[in-house]
């Protein structure tokens, strides 16, 4: 387990944003630092933190919205990752669309404890808008925008994604 947990680490460190020929149709060039990305709109919900204090830590970002049955699964995907892989991994969940009480109403069914917020139209788009979700980004302790994944990624595929894999 400890090996593992040093793997990821090791590569998101040496190869963040760098990622291996068979992602390369995934990457999205890093047009906003994250510290601008957490300055944007966003509504904290479920008792979250400030958005802004993810700024200077590797952050897995999740997009998702109301209605959305692979989310959910996608939650729980990244809960296990979270907890029996990359413990010390932040995670946030960014709305694609939905209203406050939407998003409480599925954010209770899914009995998530990742944090999530209400995006704003400039945090959707610093994010680089997607048409679906569940979508995965992930964002480097300076501030750069890496990799994306949309579809639900099972916590393999996960570890994969933040190894550069």
């Amino acid at each position: 387990m400890r090996l593992l947990l040093s793997l990821i680490a090791t590569a998101l460190v040496l190869n963040f944003g760098q990622p291996s020929s068979a992602q390369q149709a995934a990457v999205i060039p890093a047009t906003q630092s994250a510290e601008g990305i957490y300055t944007l709109g966003a509504t904290a919900l479920n008792e979250a933190p400030s958005f802004a204090s993810y700024s200077g830590n590797i952050t897995l970002v999740v997009l998702f919205q109301p209605g959305c049955p692979w989310c959910a699964i996608q939650f729980r995907d990244i809960e296990e990752l979270q907890r029996d892989r990359a413990p010390w991994l932040q995670v946030a969940a960014v709305s694609r669309n939905g209203s406050v009480p939407a998003l409480l109403r599925e954010l209770d069914e899914y009995r998530t404890s990742i944090p999530a917020y209400q995006s704003s139209r400039e945090l959707l788009s610093a994010l680089q808008y997607t048409p679906g979700t569940p979508c995965v980004y992930l964002i480097s302790p300076d501030g750069r925008l890496g990799q994306v994944a949309c579809g639900r990624m099972t916590a393999d595929q996960l570890v994969g994604f933040l190894t550069g894999r």
